[in-house]
């Protein structure tokens, strides 16, 4: 009697989805995220201070690209480190804006580098021990949460302090000099931890990488659902303009006016009822609209809940067959 022999051959990946490939696209998508992210930034703080906006463009590339030179490793780590640096500038443009708004740029450059310039002495004097870090790509456990709490409380400290220099007639030479005093304490406070922040820095890396790669996996059911949506949108849209075009009196109120709803009117209206925002800017005014707003703001919420969950089903490896097998 013949038996199958079951094919224990390795089954080979599908071309272009290899862990390699997509590594590769998910650190592709970060870096333009982060490109996206530094140059909003830098455009936010040029009201501020235009100079600062170079010094945070230039210190990011000499930051990203040391600490690339000496830990190779996770690309995902450098990304970390750079959208650290905008977050960084963030909140060292808003203790500035809020506490010392009239230091000279000169001076507010040299602060915001000296935090970063301890950052990269404290590395590279524990560079081997920092190097370990970065090449091992693993998470830490949660017991390195308290050393990172404990360097971070000081440095919030020290700037929570500056909110009590407006209370005080301080000349702009003394008042540069008690910011600069400030930014050189949070600079050797970040020295002596570097080796926790770029833990911490590590860990952010990584699952950064975790997340670009689930995302990569999302795109193709994200836009179908997307079209879809679409579709409903535009459904109710058309819809609308047409019911105004067939009654008698119009059925909205468009910016305290009675009148007939023109088609991108009707789509900017079922964008809004399907995502249940609703304005007010324009509202329907009698039954019949009303009724079938109501059914477009149900289908709207069962839409997203149920189309969520496919999106997130999706998304789980061990929930996808190989199209392959027959079971």
């Amino acid at each position: 009697m013949d038996q199958t022999v079951p094919d224990r051959r390795p089954k080979v990946a599908a071309p272009g989805h290899s862990p390699r490939n997509l590594s590769n696209r998910s650190w592709l998508s970060g870096m333009v995220l982060t490109a996206l992210l530094q140059g909003l930034i830098a455009l936010s703080i040029r009201s501020v201070s235009s100079d600062l906006t170079f010094v945070l463009l230039g210190s990011v590339g000499l930051v990203v690209g040391a600490f690339h030179y000496l830990f190779p490793g996770s690309q995902f780590f450098t990304l970390a480190l750079a959208n650290s640096i905008g977050v960084y500038a963030c909140v060292f443009v808003f203790f500035l804006e809020s506490n010392f708004h009239s230091i000279p740029s000169a001076l507010q450059g040299i602060a915001f580098v000296l935090p970063l310039a301890g950052f990269l002495g404290g590395a590279w004097w524990r560079a081997a021990a920092i190097r370990s870090i970065v090449m091992s790509r693993r998470l830490r456990d949660g017991g390195h949460f308290d050393r990172v709490m404990l360097w971070m409380a000081p440095v919030w400290g020290i700037g929570a302090l500056t909110f009590l220099v407006p209370g005080h007639d301080f000349t702009t030479e003394g008042l540069s000099a008690l910011f600069l005093l400030s930014m050189t304490a949070i600079a050797l406070i970040v020295t002596f931890v570097a080796r926790d922040i770029a833990i911490f820095l590590l860990d952010a890396g990584i699952l950064f990488e975790g997340f670009f790669q689930q995302a990569a996996r999302l795109v193709l059911p994200a836009f179908a659902f997307l079209t879809f949506y679409s579709l409903c949108i535009i459904l109710f849209g058309a819809l609308y303009t047409i019911m105004d075009r067939f009654m008698v009196e119009p059925n909205f109120v468009i910016d305290g006016v009675r009148r007939d709803l023109t088609f991108p009117e009707g789509l900017y209206f079922s964008l809004v009822t399907f995502a249940t925002v609703g304005y007010g800017d324009i509202h329907p005014v009698t039954g019949p609209v009303r009724l079938i707003c109501g059914i477009e703001i149900i289908m709207g919420v069962l839409l997203l809940l149920f189309g969520f969950s496919a999106i997130i089903g999706h998304a789980k490896p061990g929930d996808r067959r190989d199209h392959n097998d027959p079971l």
